[in-house]
């Protein structure tokens, strides 16, 4: 059983080094990834934008991310850098990722392995470098991590106590995990059919199909409700029910104008997933034949099947999207490799306790059922396992450590991780253009900063810059004023843009009209205003980009209007 005590203290723990992480990087270095700052914006929007309101933090991406941090974008009145720097992204991964930490120690608490042994697999976990760093950085990944972990936590308690509360509780985590990443489908529907399938085997032939579908209905319907529910409040409020793959705005617009490098053939964009996860997890495929077959022998191979298929799922699902060209070649897309070694690891050696449950079910081990209906351990209690056991699993498991730092390093697998390079390793003397990269991918967004105290310093009234938030964001997430700006989500928006004079703007931020900016609003209504004016502007400021591929700015002032 776990202790309360002690699943604190390696939250405390887990979560304080995630947070002084973040802080070295994000606060000190201003090291920031486009995504966390972009639900930051997203969130920001919602309290303190022209037109405040919940609708406000888009349709785009799952709302989760961006909803969990408006309780700490509250305070960045009070501590500019909580929205500047993405501080309050850095929050928001690190409670999330602390959480992920808590539920391998539990996996392992769950099945009453010796403690030192659960602790050093869940320090394993905890402190893997591609952990640390998305528990640091205010990216989605540390949200989906954790749910996912919770589910295959509750999944392997269910098939081995036969406790319906566990699939309740797996099933809300798995919707939960929807509304953070839309790649929770495949993990959805894959333990929807686990469910169902053990629960039919397990059950009489006259109740087979009926218990199957109760069961795998109730791990489901979270999943589906928050699918549906997100789709439906999307269609209301924008007209577009998936706007991640239909709007101008979203994923397949982006590859489309940024000409994301995706793989020409099928296979090699496979074999690209295939080495991500091995650099992540070189061992994965080990621990999962010793483990697979010491459960056969122990008669305990269900709970092994939990991790396999619903990680498994996940990653084969990102495989499968990047090698049909429709998602990015990021190494961060196989992080579950991590999560899936260490709770593999831990199913490797026996339980020695059964969970304590509310109510368990019928067909728990203790039960006494025919082993040819019930592929139960041979044992309700096994015996201790012996030290080189334990010793083994945690050594397979440690291998991923120096793997993942390593993976991290190669930018053509790792083209977001590798620029640490930049914070970690400066080397000032190091005149390649390979770190020459990595500083301008460190250094992305400080332009935008500059720009954001420049207009600061000019003292405007509200709602006297209109930008759109394709690059935008990034100026309007780092300004004191945010109120100065008018957005997309302000309902006066189009009105504004076929006016800007009329509507008392003073200034446009403009971005060339080309790769992503051919999706920005300014450029859709005036597709000549980066280059001349448009007849609507004049020249004020042009500001080269200290970023990695990030525009270059210019600010036009507005002309008065004719009317005028």
């Amino acid at each position: 059983m776990l202790s309360r005590r002690l699943s604190t203290l390696v939250y405390v723990i887990a979560a304080a080094v995630y947070l002084a992480v973040g802080y070295y990087l994000c606060v000190h270095h201003g090291f920031i990834i486009g995504d966390s700052l972009s639900r930051v914006s997203s969130a920001q929007t919602v309290l303190f934008s022209r037109d405040p309101h919940v609708a406000a933090i888009g349709f785009i991406f799952t709302p989760l991310t961006a909803l969990v941090q408006l309780p700490t974008i509250g305070f960045s009145e009070l501590w500019q850098p909580m929205t500047e720097l993405a501080y309050s992204g850095v929050i928001m991964s690190s409670l999330f990722m602390a959480g992920a930490a808590v539920q391998v120690l539990g996996i392992g608490a769950d099945r009453g392995l010796p403690r030192s042994f659960t602790l050093v697999i869940t320090a394993l976990f905890a402190f893997n470098p591609m952990i640390v760093f998305y528990g640091s950085n205010g990216m989605s990944e540390a949200p989906f991590v954790f749910f996912t972990c919770w589910a295959v936590r509750r999944l392997i308690a269910w098939a081995t106590d036969d406790d319906v509360h566990h699939l309740a509780a797996a099933g809300v985590a798995l919707g939960l995990g929807y509304l953070t990443r839309y790649d929770a489908v495949a993990a959805i529907a894959t333990a929807a059919i686990l469910v169902a399938s053990i629960t039919a085997f397990r059950s009489a032939k006259h109740l087979r199909w009926r218990r199957a579908l109760l069961d795998g209905g109730l791990v489901a319907l979270p999943g589906f409700f928050a699918f549906l529910g997100w789709a439906a409040t999307s269609w209301l409020i924008t007209g577009q029910a998936f706007a991640q793959f239909s709007s101008q705005y979203g994923n397949s617009s982006i590859m489309r104008q940024s000409g994301a490098d995706t793989p020409d053939q099928f296979l090699p964009g496979l074999e690209f997933s295939f080495v991500s996860t091995v650099l992540l997890a070189p061992t994965l495929i080990p621990l999962v034949l010793i483990a697979a077959v010491a459960g056969w022998w122990r008669r305990d191979w269900i709970p092994l099947a939990v991790p396999v298929l619903i990680f498994g799922a996940v990653l084969a699902f990102q495989a499968y999207s990047y090698a049909s060209g429709s998602t990015f070649g990021f190494l961060r897309f196989y992080i579950l490799a991590v999560p899936m070694a260490a709770t593999v690891a831990v199913l490797l050696l026996p339980a020695r306790a059964c969970t304590i449950t509310k109510r368990r079910g019928k067909y728990a081990p203790d039960q006494s059922l025919s082993p040819s209906r019930h592929p139960a351990p041979r044992h309700r209690i096994s015996r201790a396992p012996k030290w080189p056991a334990l010793v083994a699993a945690a050594l397979l498991l440690a291998v991923t450590v120096p793997s993942s730092a390593w993976g991290m390093s190669k930018p053509h697998y790792a083209p977001q991780e590798y620029a640490l390079g930049a914070v970690l390793a400066p080397e000032p003397d190091n005149v390649t253009a390979l770190k020459a990269t990595e500083h301008r991918i460190a250094a992305t967004f400080s332009t935008e900063r500059e720009i954001a105290e420049y207009l600061d310093g000019l003292d405007l009234p509200e709602g006297s810059v209109l930008t759109d938030t394709v690059y935008g964001f990034a100026v309007v997430v780092a300004s004191s004023k945010p109120k100065t700006f008018v957005v997309p989500s302000d309902l006066d928006f189009t009105t504004i843009l076929n006016d800007p004079a009329a509507g008392n703007v003073q200034y446009l931020l403009s971005v060339p009209n080309t790769g992503r900016g051919e999706s920005d609003a300014l450029n859709l209504r005036y597709p000549t205003l980066y280059e001349t004016g448009a007849d609507i502007a004049s020249l004020a400021l042009e500001v080269p980009n200290a970023g990695e591929d990030q525009p270059t700015w210019r600010i036009y002032r507005v002309l008065a209007s004719v009317d005028d």
